[in-house]
């Protein structure tokens, strides 16, 4: 364990120069010296101060293996938002808006609180932490390829503090299935899962009394009947596409972004190893990640339009477990799909503050399995895109 530890404590022992400048590729390794000397940020011309609170960059560090490491107990399930109902809807709410009401009291400077939530991210998005001993050479966890490992481990811590401010250990975070367009309850009434339309706002997070409102929106989320557009490329475009000209789009975009990467890296983004310079180009972003993630950040709008202020909004976290649930499914595919097997991939490392304020230290390779982390996800229909007739590409069935 201790040579494993020196490979990331220090790296600068592998950075080697040739007269070509060559630098020997190795993992992306956060250390608690990475903590400690994060500094101010840029996102594109944007000066964050989104650093840890000094208290709590001391250490100690503990390492977090999911399988061995997770709450105990069956598999939890993350359920779909819109097939919520009755009592388990009115419990579900109860208990989300009162984690969130616990989560935004905490003091500003406890990295459990919903503040440093989105500084977390911010830090880790905007060129905050520097690799250990390159001096300038800064990191980010968009646009290349550890946006799905990262926000899978994100969004677990997220939900452990969840669980712990309400002392209940089985909260879970449902998600906002905005990928499903079609309405195929009848045709699948007898199977158990969720065929019910997702692609419109949560209810959830519409009420200006709850604590999972966020007003800094774009007026398509508050727009009644208006389904989430999955192809916005920018801000100002169109704002409003209805059900008829969205929902065409939508099942194209989620065709594409899934189906024809069956390369590790047109899925995940490109590489990014230690040594190397932070990428600012969206195109490095896998197909996940550039459409429909992106077009969501946008279609919310306001800051959630933003890397640096996402996370202010509570909607932040539903959707992106959404988009881990879709990471699965592409594991599932079949077709010669495949994580990355590059070492300087599996071997990342990355700290994350769990429901104690304890810095934990997390492998890419230990969060490829989403079962790990103790739990699944409810059936949904995604066959509404995967077999998008209008597709010129050839349909792969997933796997059972």
């Amino acid at each position: 364990m201790k040579s494993k530890r020196l490979l990331c404590l220090f790296l600068f022992m592998f950075v080697v120069y040739s007269t070509w400048g060559y630098v020997e590729a190795a993992p992306i390794c956060i250390t608690l010296n990475t903590i400690q000397k994060c500094q101010a940020g840029n996102f594109f011309g944007e000066i964050t101060q989104c650093c840890p609170p000094a208290a709590y960059t001391k250490g100690p560090v503990v390492d977090f293996i999911p399988k061995r490491d997770r709450h105990p107990g069956p598999l939890r399930v993350r359920k779909a938002l819109q097939c919520l109902s009755g009592d388990e809807l009115s419990s579900y709410s109860e208990k989300l808006w009162k984690a969130y009401e616990l989560m935004q009291a905490l003091p500003q400077d406890d990295p459990r609180s919903f503040y440093q939530q989105n500084a977390m991210h911010c830090a880790y998005g905007s060129g905050a932490f520097v690799q250990d001993g390159t001096g300038n050479l800064t990191i980010d966890i968009h646009f290349n390829w550890y946006f799905s490992p990262w926000h899978r481990m994100f969004l677990y811590f997220h939900e452990r503090i969840l669980q712990s401010l309400l002392d209940d250990p089985t909260f879970t975070l449902h998600f906002w299935n905005f990928d499903n367009s079609f309405d195929a309850e009848k045709a699948n009434r007898n199977k158990e899962g969720c065929f019910r339309v997702g692609h419109f706002f949560p209810e959830l997070y519409s009420d200006p009394s709850k604590s999972t409102f966020h007003a800094n929106r774009s007026v398509r989320p508050f727009t009644a009947n208006l389904p989430a557009d999955l192809s916005i490329l920018n801000r100002s475009e169109t704002p409003l596409r209805f059900v008829s000209e969205a929902v065409p789009r939508n099942k194209e975009v989620m065709h594409r972004s899934m189906q024809p990467g069956k390369s590790p890296l047109d899925f995940h983004g490109w590489e990014f190893k230690y040594g190397q310079p932070q990428n600012l180009n969206i195109s490095g972003g896998g197909s996940l990640e550039f459409l429909p993630h992106n077009s969501i950040h946008r279609w919310i709008g306001g800051s959630t339009s933003l890397t640096t202020h996402a996370p202010e909004d509570p909607i932040f976290y539903v959707f992106h477990s959404n988009l881990e649930r879709l990471w699965d499914v592409w594991q599932r595919l079949g077709g010669g799909r495949k994580d990355p097997s590059s070492p300087d991939w599996l071997d990342a490392e990355f700290l994350f503050y769990d429901e104690n304020a304890v810095l934990r230290r997390v492998k890419v390779k230990d969060s490829l399995v989403m079962k790990d982390f103790g739990y699944t996800y409810e059936r949904v229909f995604d066959e509404s895109w995967l077999f998008f007739d209008n597709s010129t590409l050839t349909p792969v069935k997933p796997s059972n």
